[in-house]
C-alpha cells in the first residue's frame, strides 16, 4: 500500500480550478501517471459528473454517512464518471506508458474525507482525492474489495508532496497529517 501521492502543482491548479467550476454540484477527474516507485500524478483528465438517481440500479441511501446526510440525493453531493471517459483516459495513458492511478472530486461545503457512498462506489482499489475548498485537499488509498466484495472499503490517508519548479512561497500550508491547504 502506498504511504504518498506526488502531483505536479500545474496539475493540482488544474485540478482545483476544474472542480471548483462546476460548485456547487461535485466535480470528478481522473488522476494519471506512474505507480513506481511512488504514486505519481502525471495528468488531470477533467470530466463530466453523470450521476442521475438511481444511476447503475445502486442504492443512493447510506446509513451512518454523516457527511452527506443532511444533503438530499443529487449531483450536489454525489458523482459518477463517464465510462467512456474512463476508458479514452486508459487508451490515452497506456500510450505514454502511464496509468490511472485513480479519481479525484469535490465535496462541495464538505469535508476533504471519503464518506461512505464514495466508499460504497468505487470500483476498484486506487487513489482517491477529494477537494472540500477552504477545507483542504486530502488524498486516500482505497483498499480493494473486502470478503466477498464487501461494501464500504477502508481508506488510509496518503500524504500528498506538491512537485514544482517554482517558487510556492508561503501560498502553501502542511498539515502534520499530509493534508494541505492553499491560501
Amino acid at each position: 500500500m502506498p504511504c504518498r501521492l506526488l502531483i505536479d502543482l500545474d496539475c493540482l491548479m488544474i485540478l482545483r480550478s476544474s472542480l471548483k467550476a462546476v460548485s456547487p454540484e461535485e466535480g470528478c477527474a481522473l488522476l494519471l501517471g506512474k505507480s513506481a516507485p511512488d504514486l505519481h500524478v502525471r495528468c488531470v483528465w477533467p470530466c463530466c459528473n453523470v450521476w442521475r438517481p438511481g444511476l447503475g440500479g445502486v442504492s443512493d441511501v447510506i446509513s451512518g454517512d454523516g457527511d452527506q446526510a443532511s444533503v438530499s440525493a443529487s449531483r450536489r453531493s454525489r458523482f459518477a464518471l463517464d465510462p467512456r471517459e474512463q476508458i479514452a483516459a486508459q487508451r490515452w495513458s497506456r500510450q505514454r506508458g502511464w496509468r490511472v492511478l485513480g479519481s479525484a472530486h469535490s465535496h462541495p461545503g464538505g469535508q476533504p474525507v471519503p464518506s461512505a457512498m464514495d466508499r460504497q462506489w468505487a470500483a476498484s482499489e486506487g487513489v482517491v482525492l477529494i477537494d472540500a475548498g477552504a477545507a483542504g485537499v486530502r488524498a486516500w488509498w482505497l483498499q480493494g474489495p473486502g470478503q466477498e466484495g464487501v461494501p464500504g472499503k477502508s481508506v488510509s490517508a496518503l500524504s500528498i508532496v506538491v512537485q514544482s519548479d517554482a517558487t510556492v512561497g508561503d501560498t502553501m500550508k502542511s498539515c502534520a497529517d499530509g493534508a494541505f491547504l492553499l491560501q
